[in-house]
């Protein structure tokens, strides 16, 4: 029988140190392992905003589209003399009121 007493944090301190290579590759491992989570959280964060801004992009997209078609229809020349003509009482002058200007 054992009559001495054996201090086990004196133990496992020694068996660490006896051991120093397995113990710089755990941590090593482990290190690398919360590190692979970080990387892949933060490329799943980037992702997620990539795709938010393609989405926005998209959106922008068919914005101005319509934006072009509404400026094009406003633009037309049909629709320019037609609210002359409406709102504003403008008419065509007759070929004998027209007064031609030359550049000299």
């Amino acid at each position: 029988m054992i009559t001495g007493r054996i201090n086990l944090a004196k133990e496992i301190g020694q068996d660490l140190l006896r051991h120093k290579w397995q113990l710089l590759l755990t941590l090593v491992t482990l290190s690398s392992a919360l590190l692979v989570i970080v990387i892949t959280q933060g490329t799943r964060q980037l992702t997620s905003e990539y795709n938010e801004l393609m989405a926005e992009q998209d959106r922008l997209d068919i914005e101005w589209r319509h934006l072009l078609l509404e400026q094009s229809t406003l633009m037309e020349h049909s629709r320019i003399e037609a609210l002359a003509r409406d709102k504003l009482g403008m008419q065509r002058p007759a070929p004998a009121q027209e007064k031609l200007v030359t550049q000299r």
